[in-house]
């Protein structure tokens, strides 16, 4: 994968998860998620494309590792 590539999904994956915080369905749609192939089919249906490669970017950013990876990131 390049540069650009990862770029552009860390990016995508950005703006997911601000959507995310503004939606409370989705946010509760996330945070029932099984997994993180879940969490990337429900981002792809709603045209945010990215991988696990760019959610493991993220978590490795994340300092809450109590919880699962996504639902770290949107805690109440």
């Amino acid at each position: 994968m390049s540069a650009d590539s990862s770029s552009i999904q860390d990016s995508n994956l950005e703006a997911f998860i601000a959507l995310v915080l503004s939606d409370n369905k989705l946010k509760t749609e996330i945070k029932s998620a099984l997994n993180q192939d879940q969490v990337i089919s429900i981002a792809a249906s709603r045209g945010y494309e990215f991988d696990s490669s760019a959610i493991l970017r993220k978590w490795s950013k994340h300092t809450d590792f109590a919880g699962d990876t996504w639902m770290g990131w949107f805690d109440d």
